[in-house]
């Protein structure tokens, strides 16, 4: 059997890391010999990092015009083009919309040969149905090209414990739409998401689950800790809020705040007889925030005392697992940074930027400890921070007694989906000339044309 996973991951997101690892061993363990193949915005980390063969969700992708990948000649004639183009700017934008759509049409016949060679895909990981990244020509048009050509290619098409939203624009909601209704399955990891989608005017049934992560066997990953220290260590991970430089909401003022809250905090938790380690999860979208909290420390710490508070970006679940395993407290503005703090029993406090964030604090039992990014008061902080201390013995019950229902869940689910016995029923194969109005490729191709237009 050959099973497709699909995910907008391959820049160092560890949380869509975990994700698939928890999802890529779980079907390994029921489906022993199962072939995987991974689809990706950067395939040649997720075959690194997964072990798996992987294609690009897109046509272009890191690494595809290295030297080693094409010809010297070729490479050359292509740089010789450029100063050529841009003497004539109509006709270079004109040339480079063409050459888009040939480099489009032809990755889409890429990939339904590929998909043609598959059992089913699986459209798994959190934000897969989201526009908070560079719009509907995104997420959302990637997830409706592969469910098209999923579709015409007479496979399975699993959404599994998505995430959905923000969904604004009107094309966005379109290829959402279209691709939820053509699924053979379709799973949301919150009710928020699922009743998002169903507004879309989609009507099919569809499932609430946990993420994919909490399924991940943690203990495996547990690192040994040598000394017991007296003064407890809190874990900060700061994100890019904000941040024009790399956020898609740019407010200046708002991230500045963020960052001085974030100093301010830091300067308090190390007055106050803790230790403190920044860590991150995502060092691509981190790290001018990692930079920026560092410079207003060092104003009022030595050089030393900064460096040992600063640790690098993990750069694998099992290195982030064993740092936050360090940590007795954890402040984090990541979904996953909460999902982890679960499985490892710490008691955390979530800077969310995001509903996905609220809702998971809501549903496990602890949003008194969800403050808003944006709006949140130092001093409220550090309410937050003390009340956290004290109760983290029952919170440390809450989250195992959250996990391991959240496990057992999961556990339920993959036993339906993947066990050889119980195959999941596979829908007829949809009329493409009558549903949703959508044609064959050559739909797809006209929709390219128009992306050149949006996109590029």
């Amino acid at each position: 059997m050959k099973i497709g996973l699909l995910d907008h991951m391959g820049y160092g997101n560890l949380g869509d890391a975990a994700t698939q690892e928890a999802l890529i061993a779980n079907i390994k363990v029921r489906l022993p010999d199962a072939e995987i193949i991974g689809f990706s915005l950067n395939p040649d980390d997720t075959r690194i990092r997964h072990n798996i063969v992987s294609y690009s969700i897109t046509h272009w992708h890191p690494g595809l015009n290295k030297p080693e990948q094409t010809g010297t000649g070729r490479s050359n004639r292509k740089f010789e083009l450029k100063p050529m183009l841009k003497k004539i700017p109509i006709f270079s934008a004109i040339v480079i919309r063409v050459l888009y759509l040939i480099r489009e049409v032809r990755h889409l016949r890429r990939s339904f040969i590929i998909l043609k060679s598959l059992d089913s895909l699986i459209i798994a990981g959190g934000g897969q149905l989201s526009e908070l990244w560079r719009g509907p020509w995104s997420h959302p048009y990637n997830v409706f090209k592969f469910s098209l050509l999923t579709k015409l290619a007479k496979k399975k098409l699993l959404f599994l414990n998505v995430g959905a939203g923000p969904l604004k624009s009107i094309l966005g909601r379109a290829f959402i739409r279209y691709s939820i209704n053509v699924a053979d399955y379709v799973s949301f990891r919150d009710v928020q998401s699922q009743t998002l989608v169903h507004q879309l005017g989609v009507k099919r049934e569809t499932h609430v689950l946990p993420d994919s992560a909490y399924s991940l066997e943690i203990p495996g990953y547990r690192s040994e800790i040598t000394q017991e220290m007296s003064r407890p260590l809190v874990g900060l991970n700061p994100i890019g809020f904000c941040d024009p430089r790399i956020w898609p909401k740019q407010d200046v003022s708002a991230y500045l705040r963020y960052i001085d809250n974030l100093a301010e905090f830091s300067r308090w938790i190390l007055s106050h007889n803790y230790r403190l380690r920044v860590y991150s999860a995502e060092g691509s979208v981190d790290i001018y925030a990692l930079k920026d909290l560092k410079e207003r420390l060092l104003n009022s710490l030595s050089t030393m005392d900064v460096e040992q508070i600063f640790i690098p970006a993990s750069n694998s679940v099992e290195d982030l697992v064993g740092e936050m395993s360090r940590f007795d407290v954890v402040v984090t503005s990541k979904f996953h940074g909460v999902v982890m703090s679960h499985l490892l029993g710490k008691p955390v406090i979530a800077l969310s930027y995001h509903n996905k964030i609220d809702d998971l604090m809501r549903a496990v039992g602890h949003s008194e400890y969800c403050a808003n990014i944006e709006s949140f008061e130092v001093e409220d902080l550090k309410k937050r921070f003390i009340s956290l201390v004290e109760d983290a013995a029952e919170l440390k019950g809450l989250f195992r007694n959250a996990v391991h229902s959240n496990a057992a869940m999961l556990k339920g689910q993959f036993d339906e989906l993947f066990v050889s016995e119980n195959p999941l029923p596979h829908r007829p194969a949809i009329d493409t000339e009558k549903h949703e109005g959508v044609g064959d490729l050559r739909i797809s191709a006209a929709l390219v044309s128009l992306h050149t237009r949006h996109d590029q």
